[in-house]
């Protein structure tokens, strides 16, 4: 009787598992270009489903295609198709290399997440711009050397299809990748001992600010002083008293991010106030000249932008606080 186990070559299973691997882990930019071009190269050449239309037998079939494919517009095709025939060089870059990628991409950071009480509040991890990324952890670096965290949530958002029921959203950065939030839950319970808190200092009237909390000396030293902070329950807010507390005013380290807080602050008018929590970048953002087609193409792709709520909106101009029909 015939052997009829099958022998697995080992060159060729080493060869799908690398390449299995590098699909499940593209989450890096290079990672997700190779996953990109390996795709697409699959795509266009790899045989994946047989066709089903016979080779052309003559010059008038070969038209036949010639002609769908420039009534389908598809001119790199065309011209691949051509190059072909003529035995030549087809259009540089060739067809499946090309990437169409947006030039931007939300790429997640690892939380601040230290034990305690909010702590199960925190994501493991946030979502932030990738031209965005490399300030704002220079700038949690700075808080870290001061003894601090700064916790923080952003999930990467999908465009509303034009489908979607009820009101296009007024909001528009956080589809911009503009917007970051502080984590509600790391503030406000008990300001001595809290990640995050609203203070300013003891005995005057300035506005609150959003401070971190100096958890445990840093290389940097912070020196005590004496706080007013904001305490909340679930009916009111009321101010108390730290003596000798250890903060760092977040605003100018965020800055330097290019994120922002509301100005005036939002004072908490209970636990469940959250817009003190809300940071949002507008760094190259021009009155009267940024559309939000521009801005939406940095993140997503053209197909993507003209299935949205969006589609109608592409003209729409920034007028220093959101974009507005022009």
């Amino acid at each position: 009787m015939a052997n009829t186990d099958t022998v697995a070559d080992p060159t060729a299973t080493s060869f799908f598992e690398s390449l299995l691997e590098l699909f499940r882990q593209a989450h890096n930019p290079d990672l997700c270009q190779a996953q990109n071009i390996l795709l697409r190269r699959l795509a266009l050449q790899g045989d994946v489903v047989g066709s089903r239309v016979p080779a052309p037998q003559n010059i008038t079939e070969i038209g036949g295609y010639l002609n769908m494919l420039r009534e389908f517009k598809q001119e790199e095709m065309l011209a691949q198709v051509l190059a072909g025939i003529l035995g030549v060089a087809g259009p540089n870059p060739p067809l499946g290399w090309t990437s169409s990628r947006p030039p931007l991409r939300m790429v997640p950071l690892t939380n601040d997440r230290p034990e305690g009480a909010s702590q199960s509040a925190i994501p493991l991890w946030f979502m932030v711009r990738s031209d965005f990324y490399v300030a704002l952890q220079q700038g949690r670096n700075r808080l870290h050397e001061q003894g601090c965290v700064l916790p923080l949530s952003a999930a990467g958002r999908r465009l509303p299809p034009a489908s979607s029921l009820g009101p296009s959203p007024t909001d528009l950065l956080p589809y911009l990748g503009r917007c970051l939030e502080l984590v509600p839950a790391a503030a406000l319970n008990d300001p001595a001992a809290d990640l995050l808190a609203l203070v300013r200092p003891a005995g005057t009237t300035e506005a609150f600010r959003i401070a971190a909390r100096v958890l445990a000396p840093g290389s940097v030293s912070v020196p005590a002083a004496d706080w007013d902070a904001q305490k909340c329950d679930s009916s009111s807010c009321r101010v108390v008293q730290i003596t000798g507390g250890q903060f760092v005013p977040v605003a100018p380290i965020l800055a330097s991010a290019g994120f922002y807080s509301p100005t005036p602050l939002p004072e908490p008018v209970t636990i469940l106030s959250t817009e003190w929590t809300r940071l949002t970048n507008c760094t190259g953002l021009i009155r009267g000249k940024t559309k939000l087609g521009d801005e939406l193409e940095q993140l997503y792709d053209t197909a993507e932008i003209g299935a949205s709520v969006f589609a109608t909106m592409l003209n729409w101009l920034w007028d220093g606080s959101t974009f507005v029909k022009p």
